[in-house]
């Protein structure tokens, strides 16, 4: 199994809202971070465009994605502090959410998180439809940290 579809069945396994809405994984190279979600029955809304709830928990899947990929000691665990979407135009087709974290970035984390025990992130996350329009922009705020005596 490659490594994309190894983060994609482990955030299956975990969070079983990700095989409900069969969210994607399509890149963890050269830093950047990008998942897919598509538009059918489970995620549209009642006018048949992309319903709100999936669109954010596609953007915000990506914090996790990028915890994975970089850290090695599973008793470090990304969890969402916050994430602001801006919805700016329908998207009535299947939606990427795409965002940047680079080895510097990477590196910073893992300095931080040996010295001190936790790491805070912000991500600026795009989200397009098939066309490339973009339909949302999305910032989320992030937080690792030892959190296996809640596992």
């Amino acid at each position: 199994m490659d490594l994309k579809k190894h983060y994609q069945q482990a955030a299956r396994d975990a969070c079983p809202i990700y095989t409900f809405l069969d969210l994607q994984v399509e890149s963890i190279e050269d830093g950047i971070y990008r998942a897919r979600t598509p538009l059918n029955n489970n995620t549209k809304n009642h006018v048949n465009i992309f319903h709100a709830g999936p669109m954010w928990m596609t953007a915000e899947y990506l914090g996790g994605l990028i915890a994975a990929h970089n850290l090695d000691d599973p008793k470090y665990q990304p969890v969402i502090a916050g994430l602001n979407i801006k919805f700016l135009r329908p998207a009535m087709t299947d939606i990427t959410a795409e965002t940047e974290f680079s080895p510097a970035d990477a590196s910073a984390m893992k300095d931080a998180l040996e010295a001190t025990g936790r790491f805070a992130y912000k991500l600026h996350v795009v989200i397009k439809d098939t066309a490339g329009k973009v339909v949302a922009e999305a910032d989320g705020d992030y937080l690792i940290k030892d959190f296996s005596n809640l596992m």
